[in-house]
């Protein structure tokens, strides 16, 4: 099944959607529990959100999209005041937009900064521009032999930091497995945890091995979600980057499960990674481990 053949998934029915102007004909706006909005890119088979979390003094924007539009003029459209942003790790889809703040909160990993120094080149979005990778036309202006997203400027931090929103604190947690610099942000006051694209309820990925994507670890990812586990009394809703916006806590330990079943080898049910979940990897040495909620591309 294509892309556009999914194209619009049911699960946004669930969310209060907001009214903006400057959608640009791409963006979807939900008004979420917690005071936070998702903003999505639906006609995408990337499906990519990113979360502005409003404080009292100032909002953080929680990753920057594909880029394709200016997400920071949906961002200042919801909220009229200072916004900074922050990337849950350094992937081409979550720092489309880093470009435009004269800096990006990002983990203290050199992985973060490989790629800010770069920016995502043309090269690396492989078959991702091509027009069955989009529900409807292109995005005005896209030339797909040419997209890329410039360089940035991040500020690290570290585990067990707080950014400080007013009357809104976030804790970051290293969460490293989908790759060595991703993170997730814990509003502690909310009970969210923002959890990047190292949880969400679809094709979760551990098999990166280049310096573009970095390096994934079951390993890492295992001790991630054990680390999430000891916290797990105080945590009432996961905030997702990918597909469906909120998922149970219960979650965290049906990955954590997932993952142990995948190094054991013996996960039951295998299949082939559909191309738009192939990067810059050779397909026939990744597999898809299906689960009842979620999957997970390793390699074989």
């Amino acid at each position: 099944m294509s892309f556009q053949e999914k194209y619009p998934r049911p699960y946004y029915a669930k969310y209060e959607p907001v009214d903006i102007g400057n959608d640009f004909g791409w963006f979807q706006v939900y008004r979420l529990p917690g005071d936070v909005f998702a903003i999505t890119e639906q006609r995408h088979c990337e499906e990519v959100t990113s979360f502005l979390i409003p404080g009292d003094e100032k909002a953080l924007l929680w990753d920057t999209g594909e880029g394709f539009y200016d997400i920071t003029a949906v961002a200042r459209e919801l909220y009229n005041g200072e916004i900074i942003a922050a990337n849950s790790h350094s992937h081409f889809d979550h720092i489309g937009c880093n470009h435009r703040f004269d800096c990006v909160l990002a983990y203290d990993d050199p992985q973060a900064f490989y790629t800010a120094e770069r920016g995502a080149p043309h090269a690396l979005f492989g078959n991702l521009l091509e027009a069955d990778m989009f529900a409807g036309d292109l995005p005005e202006g896209l030339d797909p032999e040419t997209f890329s997203v410039p360089p940035y400027r991040i500020c690290p931090v570290r585990e067990g930091d707080e950014i400080d929103l007013g009357g809104r604190v976030l804790e970051v947690i290293h969460t490293p497995g989908h790759s060595s610099d991703s993170m997730m942000l814990f509003d502690r006051t909310h009970g969210i945890l923002f959890t990047g694209d190292t949880i969400y309820d679809a094709a979760m990925y551990a098999h990166f091995n280049c310096p573009e994507f970095g390096y994934s670890n079951v390993d890492d990812y295992i001790a991630s979600m054990e680390k999430l586990i000891s916290r797990k009394g105080d945590i009432r809703a996961l905030y997702c980057s990918h597909n469906d916006l909120i998922v149970p806590p219960s979650r965290i330990q049906d990955v954590a499960d997932a993952l142990k079943a995948v190094k054991s080898g013996t996960v039951l049910q295998h299949l082939g990674v559909e191309p738009e979940q192939q990067y810059l990897e050779d397909g026939s040495v990744l597999t898809k481990c299906v689960f009842e909620d979620f999957s997970i591309v390793c390699r074989i």
